[in-house]
């Protein structure tokens, strides 16, 4: 199964990546399968989804997952440090000092009209006094954060400011690569891309065992015998046909719970229905789910759903009422609202019409059979709240 540019039609953000084909550094366009907010709300992006890269310089694609990207990071500077020297320094500070290793400030005393003593704490929480010689010099960006390269190099993520111990460069992880093993690609600052293969630190596991771990999980699924699973560069692809939405809830907990996959994409074929919006919105109230001003698309096998809400467990709720459906994916668009309070709800074989107030305004929700019961309902709507403000939303399902 190969891996389609139309499986991620978001185009996310630009990065500079090193492109493996052309063996330099280009511009990549980044695309996503999901909607992710432009400011990068990165607390709401969650770690370990698929991201389709593509060089705009020869095309050539690669796979890389959200958290190997520095900037989708929600603290970008977690487990980094600064280089002794390099910047100002600050009370709690991560830093590495040449001789003291990686450590800790632990306070500053600036003495007026002499240079600072600093406290350092080492890994072996040991206190260490030091007179500075002269101030640290104050760069243009002082809040630069570096990853110990190599000893702190498993976890590095493009976009990454690393200081290599060894030979006190400064660099800055512009690729990774993961196929046998982990490896880093680092452009320096005299313009120079290295290589390095990382030490591994716990066993690595190569895609055939990835792939036996992943078939063997799903070996006692009733659909397994149209399931296809194969793994490249520690991403799994999942290929099924399935029956309805439980199936990709369930695929999704499996795969996701496979340790050391980077990330795994999904292509399900689900059983062609005759499914519509409206019996959609239908089950939703078959199974006690009010949604005000509620809009009910269904694209592609994809649900889109936008409205407001009043009881807490609403979302956890529609994708329960909704996995015997052959949908392929659930999007809600919806928003708590506290103020939302029924008026009256008329719950009959022929029609579902449900009252409520949001501040000043009254909303009719549900469905009648005829474009005359939906006129009928305003009437009603007035006469139980006395208000002219009334919004009818109610759906004519003959």
């Amino acid at each position: 199964m190969s891996t389609e540019a139309s499986l991620f039609p978001i185009h996310f953000f630009d990065s500079e990546i090193f492109c493996q084909k052309c063996a330099h550094i280009r511009k990549f366009k980044v695309f996503s399968q999901e909607k992710y907010d432009k400011t990068y709300g990165k607390s709401e992006i969650p770690p370990n989804k698929p991201l389709f890269c593509k060089c705009e310089e020869c095309n050539d694609t690669v796979i890389y997952a959200t958290n190997e990207f520095l900037e989708l990071q929600e603290e970008p500077t977690l487990g980094l440090c600064k280089i002794w020297g390099m910047a100002n320094l600050e009370t709690g500070d991560m830093v590495f000092h040449p001789e003291y290793k990686l450590c800790a400030v632990d306070s500053m005393n600036r003495i007026s009209g002499s240079l600072p003593q600093i406290t350092l704490i080492n890994q072996k929480k040991e206190k260490i006094e030091i007179q500075l010689e002269s101030q640290p010099v104050v760069e243009q960006n002082a809040n630069v954060f570096y990853r110990l390269f190599p000893q702190n190099s498993q976890n590095a993520r493009i976009g990454d400011q690393i200081y290599h111990t060894n030979t006190e460069r400064i660099g800055k992880v512009i690729g990774l690569e993961f196929n046998g093993g982990q490896n880093i690609i680092i452009k320096y600052e005299n313009g120079d891309i290295e290589k390095y293969h990382c030490e591994k630190l716990f066993y690595y596991l190569t895609d055939e065992v990835l792939e036996l771990n992943a078939k063997w999980r799903c070996r006692d699924l009733p659909y397994s015998q149209n399931l296809q699973i194969y793994s490249r560069s520690k991403v799994l692809y999942v290929n099924c046909l399935a029956p309805n939405f439980n199936v990709v809830s369930e695929l999704n907990k499996i795969i996701s719970s496979i340790p050391q996959t980077r990330c795994f994409i999904m292509r399900i074929i689900l059983e062609i229905s005759n499914i519509s919006s409206t019996e959609i919105y239908k089950e939703l109230i078959r199974n006690g789910i009010y949604i005000c001003r509620c809009n009910v698309e269904l694209k592609n096998q994809d649900v889109f759903i936008t409205g407001f809400y009043s009881v807490r467990d609403t979302p956890k709720n529609i994708y329960r009422a909704l996995q015997k459906f052959p949908v392929k994916k659930i999007d809600l668009d919806i928003r708590m609202h506290s103020e939302i309070k029924t008026i009256k709800t008329i719950n009959e074989s022929d029609c579902f019409i449900k009252i409520s107030r949001i501040g000043k305004n009254v909303h009719i929700d549900g469905w009648v059979k005829s474009e005359k019961e939906k006129k009928k309902a305003k009437l009603k709507a007035f006469f139980c709240s006395f208000s002219l403000r009334i919004e009818n939303h109610l759906w004519v399902i003959s």
